[in-house]
């Protein structure tokens, strides 16, 4: 097993306590994200300086290129000195002080990664007429029995509201993430930290961010989810009669 990360001795020259904002972007990002950014850079600023002194990272994908672009994103974030990496999607929002709550719910030992609480969009059946009936799902995941003696992650419906919680896996939409996290996997798997990983007992791929997940876990990482740490996520949804009384 690589040593974990209260014993490795090659951070040294990091920045303690700053992060670097990464994101995968195409060619537009949401109003809601943006401004997100606006508000986060200017808190920053008159805080702790963790954005300032870490940077940010705009990694551009085409087509089926978000692996390729996480990947890319977390190899030039271990060439820079930055402690922590921040993951958020173009489509999120979040308040100006997200960042320093999830560093302060995180410890580069016990706590090395966490998110906020972000919630999907899950399209469960058919509306007949063209569209599809959508629900919020929160990216809280635990790994469970999904019958037939099959396993895989399943959505914590019932999370605990306000707490920080240990899951089995999380997305990237609002993440912060300890570097030696992400050294320690790039020894055990290579530079493949969000390359798809498949699941044995279904033999389905994972999506890339449940797959950084596995691989964290298997090098003996936890993964937290800070419930207070609240954001937004832009999707789309087809209305109808039934949302009018919502």
């Amino acid at each position: 097993m690589t040593a974990p990360a209260a014993e490795r001795e090659d951070t040294a020259a990091v920045a303690a306590g700053s992060a670097c904002l990464a994101y995968v972007h195409s060619n537009e990002v949401a109003h809601s994200w943006h401004l997100s950014v606006v508000g986060a850079l200017g808190y920053d600023m008159a805080h702790a300086q963790r954005l300032i002194r870490g940077g940010f990272l705009a990694m551009r994908y085409a087509t089926g290129g978000i692996v390729e672009a996480r990947n890319a994103a977390t190899a030039r974030f271990l060439d820079g000195d930055a402690e922590w990496l921040w993951w958020t999607d173009t489509d999120m929002g979040f308040a100006e002080d997200t960042l320093d709550r999830l560093i302060a719910a995180a410890d580069p030992v016990e706590r090395p990664i966490v998110g906020a609480l972000c919630f999907g969009q899950q399209e469960y059946a058919p509306d007949g007429m063209g569209g599809y009936r959508t629900r919020a799902r929160p990216t809280l995941y635990r790994w469970a029995e999904v019958g037939d003696g099959r396993q895989g992650f399943t959505a914590w419906l019932d999370y605990p509201r306000d707490e920080l919680v240990e899951v089995a896996a999380t997305g990237s939409a609002c993440l912060v993430i300890h570097r030696n996290v992400l050294m320690t996997v790039a020894e055990r798997y290579g530079p493949t930290w969000y390359s798809r990983m498949t699941n044995p007992t279904t033999g389905q791929l994972l999506s890339e961010d449940l797959s950084f997940c596995a691989k964290a876990v298997q090098c003996g990482y936890p993964i937290h989810v800070d419930t207070r740490v609240k954001t937004s996520h832009l999707k789309q949804l087809w209305l109808g009669e039934e949302h009018a009384d919502d």
